[in-house]
């Protein structure tokens, strides 16, 4: 029962920390049935229109996009439903934007 106990208190101290230290999204935009919508942050009309064109061109139907901070920077990070070549476009349109 103490060994339980331990791991337990282990477990925790391991969440708090992951949940302290994770980078927050500055943006999230969520794609379901090829809809998008924003759920964290705020992003400009034309961005947010222009990621809808790069999504419905790679007919992508579910996942999200987010930008983190990483430092001084901020980078986008994807769900693994996105496909390597629309998060280069996704990228592209991030860094010229």
């Amino acid at each position: 029962m103490r060994e339980l106990l331990e791991l337990l208190i282990v477990a925790l101290v391991v969440w708090a920390a992951w949940a302290v230290l994770s980078p927050k999204p500055i943006f999230k935009i969520r794609v379901a049935k090829g809809d998008l919508r924003v759920t964290r942050g705020k992003v400009t009309a034309d961005f947010q229109n222009q990621v809808a064109e790069i999504v419905h061109q790679w007919k992508l139907t579910r996942g999200w996009i987010a930008a983190v901070r990483r430092g001084r920077r901020s980078t986008l990070v994807f769900s693994y439903s996105v496909p390597a070549g629309c998060r280069q476009q996704l990228r592209n349109l991030w860094i010229n934007g």
